[in-house]
């Protein structure tokens, strides 16, 4: 596999790579100097590589990566029409709400920093239970036919309300959403057990972030080097999980003469209805780790054996983000 075999993204006519390059990543460097002409190289070798969709992530969370982007392609407006441009929109913690105004709002800004007319995927996220659905779609189609998004998906949102949306869209006559994106991971997998089968029932193209759990399952903590940084401390990971699929993640490499991060990525590639797969690098050096997954095959066996390990159980607890999503009562 390489990164020009383009894949459809749902019931839309954009054809995507199979491994997505996340831009919010680029926000990390102080010195604008070293920002720009690092990310610009790992952009060059991205695109000379045949990659075409771009995740600039939530501009509000970190302006500065649209903005490189944006740079970026200012001095080669010819590449735009190949390139897929998506962003992403939702609820944060200093108040932002899902709105007509705020959606709007948030278009405008965006397109200015990444310099460009048009979004190929805005993303919805952490979708807010208090949000007027049939406002946020009327703006979203509204802005649609303007010209000013192309289409636009569905992020991180229980399986009821993408369904319930997809009814509204249906009923009203308005732009459906084409994709989904989600976690997905060997160590995020309960979301199979009804988003995934969701999405290929309404025709979603699935794409998935973090595929390396944040980097619990990259292969940079073992039990012999259990370091995590702080945030995954509090959160008491890796814990005997992780390590588990971290010690067969090393087996599986082993057997095929590669590194555990592309084992694992090669596994989030190959899953049933994903379209895409985003990656975060700081460096050229592990955006060309990260690539080497497309030249990993698994094979049925030893997919089996990754399988195994995690999985989905139903009945254990929906992530904290999901359960604050729950209707309050019958009536939306």
């Amino acid at each position: 596999m390489h990164l020009d075999d383009y894949a459809a993204l749902g019931r839309s006519e954009l054809r995507v790579s199979p491994l997505a390059l996340g831009t919010m990543t680029f926000d990390a460097d102080s010195s604008w100097y070293l920002r720009e002409n690092r990310h610009a190289a790992i952009l060059d070798r991205y695109l000379e590589l045949g990659g075409n969709y771009l995740d600039t992530g939530s501009g509000d969370l970190k302006a500065g990566g649209q903005t490189v982007v944006g740079n970026y392609f200012a001095q080669r407006s010819h590449q735009r029409d190949r390139l897929v441009i998506a962003a992403k929109f939702g609820i944060d913690r200093h108040g932002q709400e899902f709105s007509r105004s705020a959606l709007t709002a948030d278009v405008e800004q965006t397109l200015r920093r990444l310099r460009t007319d048009y979004l190929d995927v805005y993303w919805l996220d952490n979708w807010d239970i208090q949000a007027p659905l049939e406002e946020v779609l009327g703006a979203l189609h509204d802005l649609t036919q303007s010209g000013k998004l192309r289409y636009f998906g569905i992020a991180d949102t229980p399986a009821w309300k993408v369904a319930h949306a997809h009814m509204l869209a249906q009923c009203n006559g308005w732009a459906p959403f084409i994709g989904l994106q989600i976690e997905y991971s060997l160590a995020a997998r309960l979301f199979e057990v009804e988003l995934v089968p969701m999405a290929r029932g309404l025709g979603l193209g699935v794409v998935a972030h973090s595929p390396l759990s944040g980097g619990l399952i990259s292969g940079q903590y073992t039990r012999a080097n259990n370091r995590a940084g702080h945030a995954a401390q509090l959160a008491q990971r890796p814990d005997e999980q992780d390590l588990e699929i971290v010690d067969a993640l090393f087996r599986v490499a082993a057997e095929l003469g590669t590194t555990t991060a592309r084992v694992a990525l090669a596994w989030a590639m190959a899953r049933l209805a994903v379209s895409s797969t985003i990656i975060g690098v700081h460096t050229l050096e592990q955006l060309d780790e990260d690539i080497g997954a497309l030249q990993v095959q698994l094979s049925p066996e030893q997919t089996e054996t990754l399988d195994a390990l995690t999985i989905p159980n139903p009945s254990l607890s929906l992530p904290l983000l999901l359960r604050n999503a729950a209707p309050l009562s019958c009536v939306d």
